[in-house]
């Protein structure tokens, strides 16, 4: 967290984006108190909107967070990326402001920690779920590099019509879901270079493949000839 926080703080410094705010689901590791070393404020996502009960994960923060931090645009950050730089929030940034662009989608490499690309660069629980899925849902979309990427730029008035999923599929029924709205013309992939993120061991995969499932069925998704399996907790905050 601490390595993200200064390079918001760098961004701010920048000018490359004008606010920048922590959305805590609820830490006990100090992330609020790390955030405010650099000036950057965190929001208890458990006091916002208690009436929907507890946060349900990412999904349910960033829908929290949309509707109390009013913004033009935002641009979501996934705060564990082992290289994050400014380079990477100004290559998010960099089309905001053309024409009919509603939804900028970061594309990159995927890398461990000394720098060399994965064996499967775009993660395997893209390519053996999320690209087949948006061939059926959305095919002008499948030339995405990193469709399940939680690093993207969104307008702000789409962002806060949209409902959020919880789980892991909250990225594959965002992309769907504004899909659907802008169309394939206001959507528009920004090169991220090279991102270490953390990697998943083979038995953490299942469960990751089930939610983004089900975040994909929940959006109606018609499968000929597929089952879906759905296990866990995945729902809409609308």
């Amino acid at each position: 967290m601490a390595r993200t926080a200064l390079v918001m703080r760098e961004a701010l410094d920048a000018g490359v984006v004008t606010s920048a705010t922590v959305l805590d689901g609820g830490s006990t590791d100090g992330t609020a108190e790390e955030a405010l070393q650099y000036g950057i404020r965190s929001l208890h996502i458990p006091s916002l909107q208690p009436e929907l009960g507890p946060v349900l994960g990412k999904g349910d923060s960033l829908y929290r967070g949309v509707h109390a931090v009013p913004a033009d645009w935002y641009v979501f950050l996934d705060a564990d990326l082992g290289n994050i730089c400014i380079d990477h929030i100004t290559a998010l940034t960099q089309h905001i402001g053309e024409p009919n662009i509603s939804f900028i989608k970061g594309g990159f490499v995927r890398v461990d920690e000394h720098g060399e690309p994965r064996e499967i660069p775009a993660g395997r629980v893209t390519e053996l779920v999320g690209r087949p899925l948006l061939r059926r849902a959305a095919p002008q979309l499948t030339y995405l590099s990193q469709p399940l990427s939680g690093q993207v730029a969104i307008e702000g008035n789409l962002a806060r019509s949209l409902s959020f999923v919880t789980g892991y599929g909250i990225e594959i029924a965002m992309l769907i879901d504004v899909f659907r709205t802008v169309g394939a013309d206001g959507i528009v992939e920004a090169d991220m270079g090279t991102i270490n993120n953390r990697y998943k061991p083979d038995e953490a995969l299942e469960d990751v493949r089930d939610q983004v499932l089900a975040g994909a069925a929940l959006r109606i998704i018609t499968m000929p000839d597929y089952g879906l399996v759905m296990h866990g907790q995945v729902t809409n905050r609308d």
